[in-house]
């Protein structure tokens, strides 16, 4: 029997604020992607006396750079703390271990959990007394 649920995989630094309020946390991202292409490029012509050389080279880049951000923003219940994290969202399921038996029966060896994550991420917030 497998066992399965939801969870979220914390990445990042735990944010904690309160009591009561509001609690706001932006994850800002950016990123830039460069390309360089060169090249060279000769020729050489020779005559009975006299011989010419010619030589080119050149080279380009191009750079692309954005950005994007992701605001979260929640009221915390009257006299509580609120607490927010950002992850990945995922399931845990449960992995189960078993040597088969020269009778062909199995026989249970060991079990425990596993973290299986997924390529969605947001914020996981919870509210606590303290």
């Amino acid at each position: 029997m497998y066992g399965y649920k939801a969870t979220h995989h914390g990445k990042g630094p735990k944010f904690k604020d309160g009591p009561g309020g509001t609690i706001v946390v932006t994850k800002t991202t950016s990123a830039t992607v460069s390309t360089t292409v060169s090249g060279t490029g000769g020729v050489t012509v020779g005559f009975a006396v006299v011989e010419a050389k010619a030589e080119a080279s050149g080279e380009a880049t191009a750079s692309v750079t954005w950005g994007s951000s992701h605001r979260y923003q929640r009221d915390i219940a009257r006299n509580k703390y609120g607490h927010v994290q950002y992850g990945s969202w995922g399931h845990t399921a449960t992995w189960e271990k078993y040597y088969q038996l020269p009778n062909c029966r199995k026989t249970q060896r060991k079990t425990g959990p596993v973290k299986i994550v997924n390529k969605e991420t947001g914020y996981r917030y919870w509210e606590t007394s303290r």
